[in-house]
């Protein structure tokens, strides 16, 4: 396991290895954060904050590249997302925090051809619903972050993401988001049904 000490940049999102996410870098301590990691072209820590304080699992993110830059030394910056990581400590000796991070390893293993179609078919009927269209093809098999793919595409509520994060077994991430999406999809289905019908009352007659 490696073993690093990264900027740390904590949002109210969660990033998945493999996920693109812009960020609007605005606040002057994370102005010299991005340019920091950008000079030595290092990664940096994307982590989940919330009231209850900051989880203790993120995503290394790299920055692709500068999207734009403002005279007040603004920027927009698109990162992708890397590695999870494990916080071992918090330090506070600049302007922005900085942790000890233990990179966490990756079991790729993705489990069975059948776990992998119902996964598919799951998250191709929530696209169709909130999007209306089919989602762009996917190789179930490419890199064994699946999972990840999938569900950087849907509107998962925050815990469901760390915890996808966390776990660190493709197999059993793939498990559990077939489970969250069997929840998901007769929601969706309702709220489709809900809105055709005010749509067909808003054309009835007067």
């Amino acid at each position: 396991m490696t073993t690093r000490r990264i900027p740390l940049f904590p949002l109210t999102l969660v990033l998945l290895p493999g996920m693109t996410l812009p960020l609007h870098i605005f606040e002057p301590r994370y102005k010299r954060m991005i340019k920091s990691v950008i000079d030595d072209q290092e990664p940096f820590g994307v982590v989940l904050t919330r009231e209850s304080g900051m989880a203790t699992v993120g995503c290394t993110a790299a920055v692709s590249h500068v999207a734009r830059t403002y005279p007040d030394g603004r920027m927009d910056v698109v990162t992708m997302g890397e590695s999870a990581y494990l916080i071992r400590a918090v330090h506070k000796d600049k302007d922005y925090l900085e942790a000890t991070v233990d990179l966490m390893p990756e079991d790729l293993q993705p489990g069975s051809t059948a776990t992998a179609k119902e996964l598919l078919t799951l998250y191709t009927d929530c696209h169709l619903l909130i999007h209306g269209s089919p989602p762009a093809e996917m190789d179930d098999e490419a890199d064994g972050l699946l999972a990840y793919t999938i569900a950087s595409e849907l509107p998962l509520e925050l815990e469901v993401l760390q915890e996808l994060l966390e776990i660190r077994v493709e197999a059993e991430r793939r498990d559990k988001l077939i489970g969250r999406l069997n929840q998901l999809l007769p929601q969706l289905i309702q709220i489709q049904q809900m809105r055709s019908k005010s749509a067909a009352g808003s054309h009835g007659p007067n």
